[in-house]
């Protein structure tokens, strides 16, 4: 949306040229305007930058800033718009109406969390991820403001700190959060073993865990700029608060990873 939008100052620019220079020829009009258009992408992108050099990554949040909530969102908007990313969702009149979840998906590009979080931005989603994901310039960076955690998986201890953070954020309604547990990229497509501690988070903070899939992430990468890539999520199912306290983990993941694996055809 904003990377169009970004189109309307661009025209305005160039008509206010032409009414400037009349005696311009009308043959500049298109390359003017597409050069406003470029100079009006790269001023979004360079405000974004600076935004990001702005956080504190030292700093713990414990509250989404809406600002940067709303600047990264409209930033990752525009990625998807660049790499002309076609987002298809299935089932999310299954998600719970109210009140905070752990979704939980399989994991194939670094795209997912971006296709994820603008399908889902009515619903205030943080994700957990590989720390260095968190310090990338701009967009990982600004999601530090939004709640985002990195998780530390050769460290259990630390892996169950960032949990028991997620899990208070959600006690206290502040988000709901995403995690993938299979806890790394599948480069075959192929889904691997979960990590079943993931789940821990729903079962300390007593909500539901949301099951998704996604697929087609994987191409964007070779098919930007190209050619557009179709990209389907799907939520599968929603397992109801009072399910997840009653059983371990490993029960929840075995039933999670069927619903899954059948869903991908695997």
């Amino acid at each position: 949306m904003l990377y169009y939008l970004l189109a309307i100052p661009a025209i305005l620019v160039t008509i206010w040229i032409f009414f400037l220079s009349p005696a311009l020829s009308l043959w500049w009009l298109l390359p003017i305007a597409f050069g406003c258009f470029v100079a009006a992408n790269l001023l979004f992108a360079l405000f974004m930058l600076v935004l990001s050099l702005l956080v504190d990554m030292r700093k713990e949040n414990k509250k989404i800033n809406r600002f940067y909530y709303t600047v990264t969102l409209l930033f990752d908007d525009w990625i998807l718009a660049i790499c002309r990313v076609k987002i298809h969702t299935t089932g999310l009149e299954k998600l719970p109406p109210e009140g905070e979840f752990l979704l939980v998906s399989n994991h194939r590009s670094n795209f997912d969390p971006l296709v994820t979080w603008w399908a889902l931005r009515d619903r205030s989603l943080a994700f957990v991820s590989k720390p260095e994901n968190l310090y990338k310039i701009v967009f990982g960076r600004c999601t530090h403001k939004c709640c985002f955690l990195a998780i530390d998986r050769e460290n259990p201890r630390n892996a169950l700190k960032t949990i028991n953070t997620a899990a208070e954020l959600m006690r206290n309604h502040e988000c709901s959060f995403a995690i993938y547990p299979e806890g790394t990229r599948s480069k075959s497509g192929q889904l691997l073993e979960f990590r079943n501690g993931a789940f821990k988070a729903a079962k300390k903070a007593n909500v539901p865990i949301v099951v998704a899939t996604i697929e087609g992430t994987e191409q964007i990468a070779h098919r930007t700029p190209w050619r557009a890539t179709d990209v389907y999520l799907t939520i599968l199912d929603v397992v109801d608060a009072e399910t997840v306290k009653a059983n371990p983990t490993h029960d929840l993941g075995e039933r999670i990873h069927a619903q899954m694996y059948a869903q991908l055809g695997q």
